[in-house]
């Protein structure tokens, strides 16, 4: 399906990429310049590699393949849910990160509970680094453009992004990110008003869809209730995000951080619309294919030489663009959060630790063969993982920065173990009458505060630097 143009055009565009990321590798000289890019990410980054970050291949793969199986009630009861929790997470949340010593979740969970807690917290988060959605729809684009077995494609995925990832730090990531953003707009908003006006409008797509109509262009009725409740509380999950995190700690200012993040929210509404649409269209068209693989093949059948090479570059541009961003938070949280701690930062020198995480970049990275390729649609995966990360993380570091009472160690242990374990249990057992991870986050609050009422008050004891220990 691709031309020699289109792979041309896709193979040049890789070497720029890395030669950007060679470039800042000449300028990063400690941690906070190759973690934080010395803290000083203006807002028109910040927005960039938010957006382009944000969504990946499992966002936008994975959503048109949620949308050709759920139709409408994706965007109306997910994304409206998702973009709306972000609200305090941009007016409140966000400035107090910014203004933070902390650099990690790690580090606040460490001066907020102590180092047990932290290290328990760094360990969910880098197996959640290592974007088991995005890697798997990284490698469904592989096998629809080319051919190339999942697996496979999927390792070359990883190859590429450690290089980027390695090499230039956070800046380069930024930088690449802003690239990858354009190319991900353009590649995915340039083929659905084609598609859309093929198939005769809505009009149109309501008499291809048949009897699948009234469920899928329903804003409810293509999910049951239980998935409504799952996804909605899953929409939380980017309070126990450690990327946001991250750019948070690196932007230039409180101001900035606020502005970057209300600013994604319509850039996010508007693609989620089209995303979603487009599923829809995917199910219309090809009704009995795997609709993520359909969708990539359906679009290169109907755009003309060259102009695949873009489209491509922006579905790869948007799967890259996460997995550097995922690869290095999770890399920084093996050397800085885990590592150090263990070993003592005193006997660890900044060269050591850029060294080191370099290194883990490339262990976080392939750590998503383990999973990725065990499940059919992309974000299955995505919330399977995101509930583990939710049920151990969300009470203890939402708490830690929005309630001013007692706060223990053993308030920070109980509510991970109570709320993690309860989420394996019911699992297991195929619990179905209601969401576990709504019952998991209920079991963490409740062991939270039992657990706060134990052991010494840490609330006035002196914050500990970036990745200390105690």
């Amino acid at each position: 399906m691709l031309t020699f143009l289109d792979n041309s055009i896709i193979f040049i565009a890789g070497i720029i990429i890395l030669g950007i990321g060679y470039f800042f590798s000449k300028i990063t000289k400690d941690m906070e310049s190759f973690y934080l890019a010395n803290r000083s990410l203006p807002w028109s980054l910040l927005v960039g590699t938010l957006v382009a970050s944000w969504y990946g291949a499992a966002g936008v793969i994975g959503s048109i393949g949620y949308a050709a199986v759920y139709g409408i009630s994706v965007w109306a009861v997910w994304c409206i849910a998702a973009h709306a929790a972000r609200i305090p997470l941009a007016l409140w949340v966000g400035p107090k990160v910014q203004v933070r010593t902390d650099v990690t979740i790690p580090d606040l969970l460490e001066n907020l509970y102590g180092k047990k807690v932290a290290i328990i917290g760094a360990c969910v988060l880098v197996f959640s680094c290592a974007s088991f959605g995005c890697l798997l729809g990284g490698a469904r684009i592989g096998l629809a453009a080319w051919g190339i077995p999942e697996v496979m494609f999927g390792i070359i995925l990883i190859t590429l992004t450690v290089v980027i990832a390695s090499l230039g730090g956070l800046m380069g990531v930024a930088v690449t990110d802003m690239i990858m953003f354009f190319f991900m707009v353009f590649g995915v908003t340039m083929v659905f008003p084609g598609l859309f006006s093929e198939i005769g409008g809505f009009a149109g797509l309501q008499a291809a869809l048949g009897d699948n109509a009234e469920t899928l262009l329903h804003p409810t009725k293509g999910m049951s209730l239980g998935k409504m409740v799952t996804l909605v509380i899953l929409s939380f999950n980017v309070y126990a995000d450690p990327s946001f995190y991250q750019r948070f700690s690196a932007a230039e200012s409180a101001k900035s951080a606020r502005r970057a993040l209300l600013t994604c929210f319509s850039l996010w509404i508007v693609f989620d619309i089209i995303l979603t649409v487009m599923g829809i269209l995917v199910t219309a068209f090809r009704p009995e294919a795997q609709p993520e693989v359909a969708y990539i093949t359906l679009v290169l059948e109907s755009l003309p030489v060259g102009v695949k090479g873009l489209f491509m570059l922006g579905l790869l541009g948007a799967t890259i663009s996460t997995l550097d961003s995922y690869y290095l938070v999770g890399a920084t949280l093996v050397t800085n959060d885990i590592y150090a701690r263990l070993r003592g930062p005193e006997n660890i020198t900044q060269e050591q630790i850029v060294k080191i995480t370099r290194i883990a970049i490339v262990v976080v990275g392939f750590l998503g063969l383990t999973i990725a390729f065990r499940f059919e649609l992309i974000y299955d995966v995505v919330v399977w993982m995101q509930g583990i990360s939710m049920s151990v993380l969300f009470v203890p570091v939402v708490g830690g920065l929005m309630y001013r009472g007692r706060k223990t160690e053993m308030g920070g242990l109980l509510s991970m173990v109570g709320g993690c374990g309860t989420l394996l249990i019911l699992r297991a057992i195929e619990f179905s009458v209601f969401s576990p991870v709504f019952i998991a986050l209920a079991a963490a609050f409740i062991c939270y505060n039992i657990g706060n009422r134990i052991g010494e008050d840490r609330n006035g004891i002196q914050p500990v630097a970036a990745g200390n220990g105690e």
